[in-house]
């Protein structure tokens, strides 16, 4: 959620004034036990706790006010009532003991307008419905044989990277630019199949709009819906949705024209194929089929680039680091020729890396909000039921209980930490919940990271990298920025130079 919009109208606060006076005095007539919430910073009427959010990235300040009132905090953001959970133990309680409680995602109007609303599997009510969309995307579209079945893909996007560097051997390249737009071909060629692989312009526009897409004030009073029509919040969704439809329609109706259809069943050799036979079939919509595309296509690429950008960053901040990882890759290709999934699996010292880079910049430093179905009890608290629930994972992936050492320090980049180790970023270990846990975890952990490992295996195989002159470790720039993910606010310039007579394969 962005907070940056918030220069209220004085004309809204005094309307919200008045009715936020009226429901405490009902309140206060009806009387009834008052209930023991989580602590927290001060209020302000109508605004409850947005000022407190002001200064840095939100996940930042989140942390810092947890620090003094505790793993588990309650804000008052506008009308919504929201409680933040800052500890392993506590995301253990939400995630996993109480998931049956806090396992259905919070009501955000402006995202349902823009993703498609409950047809979106990350926006879809707990229900049968929802189960039958997490079965499609767990065994039909992110299984393990699926995601193996892409590897020719990643292998020949990865091989046209690899080109395009070497043809800047010597001089800065934009390494932001060439991650994010071969991790985009690589999401692009399996979501759609090759057929559409001159998509990939289409697909970062696609991925622009939604992360500029619009917040505003009426996000923080939904209980207000007028709001949505005054401030103009609810139009500029509709619009932007209609933008997006017409990009995905475009690519639905290119797909389905041809010589993809054969005997009234498409191939199944591409992620769209799968959903649009589902469609045929009856199980799903066509609006569940275009939220699908949003997920598979921007979400796909978009984290496992920003990972590899963030790795590469660090590891140039660490020449000794960058050097080991290189000398792991290098020693391998030499024995198995080229790199596959089998010698993927060989490489611990650059798995150690992702998961290090994954701990410090988790690709959704807050986890999508839930809410409380119903009043239960936190560590002693009272959470009513309606309450938002946000997880600051950047918190709790950084949190000193669990990851400072005598070796080691939480806020150091030391991929050493996971050398034989079996702490692993899939749900089960929670203080490591970089894509989530419980039953609503990220179902394409495995497509994101094939896509991931292969362009940062190729990186630091075939090429030796510098800093530009004049930029140390020291003073290189790892400011970020809160989009969909978490990446560097500033694109990561580099030096290249082609590895020895090593050619890729």
């Amino acid at each position: 959620m962005d907070f940056k919009f918030i220069n209220l109208a004085f004309f809204f606060c005094s309307i919200l004034s008045l009715i936020t006076l009226m429901k405490l005095i009902l309140r206060s007539l009806r009387g009834g036990r008052e209930q023991k919430l989580p602590p927290g910073p001060w209020k302000l009427p109508i605004m409850g706790s947005i000022h407190h959010l002001g200064g840095s990235e939100l996940h930042r300040r989140l942390r810092k006010l947890s620090e003094k009132y505790g793993p588990l905090m309650h804000l008052q953001l506008g009308g919504i009532s929201t409680v933040v959970v800052s500890s392993a133990e506590t995301a253990k309680e939400v995630l996993n003991t109480k998931d049956h409680i806090f396992g259905q995602r919070a009501h955000l109007a402006g995202s349902e307008i823009v993703f498609y609303g409950p047809s979106n599997i990350v926006l879809s009510p707990t229900g049968d419905y929802w189960k039958f969309l997490r079965k499609i995307f767990s065994q039909q579209l992110f299984n393990a044989a699926r995601v193996r079945s892409f590897q020719s893909i990643r292998e020949e996007e990865v091989s046209i990277l690899v080109n395009c560097l070497s043809a800047e051997a010597g001089s800065e390249v934009n390494l932001t630019d060439q991650i994010v737009t071969t991790a985009c071909r690589i999401a692009t060629r399996s979501a759609l199949g090759d057929k559409h692989k001159n998509q990939v312009e289409s697909i970062l526009l696609l991925c622009d709009m939604i992360l500029k897409s619009p917040h505003g004030i009426a996000d923080l009073f939904p209980c207000h819906t007028w709001l949505q029509s005054v401030t103009g919040a609810r139009r500029g969704r509709v619009e932007l949705r209609r933008k997006i439809d017409s990009i995905l329609e475009n690519i639905i109706t290119d797909h389905q024209v041809g010589d993809d259809i054969i005997a009234g069943e498409e191939e199944e050799e591409c992620l769209l194929s799968v959903l649009l036979n589902s469609k045929r079939r009856g199980d799903l919509t066509m609006d569940n089929v275009k939220a699908a595309m949003l997920d598979i296509v921007v979400e796909g690429f978009e984290a496992p680039a920003r990972s590899v950008e963030w790795a590469m960053a660090e590891m140039v901040r660490k020449p000794e680091i960058l050097r080991r990882a290189q000398e792991e890759v290098r020693q391998v290709l030499k024995t198995k020729g080229n790199i596959t999934n089998a010698t993927l699996e060989e490489l611990k010292y650059l798995k150690a890396i992702f998961k290090e880079t994954l701990r410090l910049h988790p690709p959704s430093p807050l986890l999508a909000p839930r809410e409380c179905t119903q009043t239960c009890e936190i560590n002693g608290y009272t959470i009513p039921k309606t309450t938002q629930v946000l997880i600051n994972v950047w918190a709790i992936t950084r949190d000193p209980h669990y990851w400072t050492s005598s070796l080691y320090e939480a806020e150091e980049f030391v991929p050493e930490r996971f050398m034989n180790s079996s702490i692993d970023f899939r749900g089960s270990h929670f203080e490591f919940i970089s894509f989530g846990g419980g039953k609503r975890g990220c179902p394409a952990i495995l497509f994101g990271t094939a896509i991931a490992e292969i362009l940062l295996a190729n990186l630091l195989c075939y090429f030796d990298w510098e800093l530009p002159f004049g930029v140390t470790p020291e003073t290189l720039d790892m400011a970020e920025l809160m989009d969909s993910t978490s990446k560097k606010k500033n694109n990561l310039i580099l030096v290249t130079s082609p590895h020895g007579n090593l050619i890729c394969t």
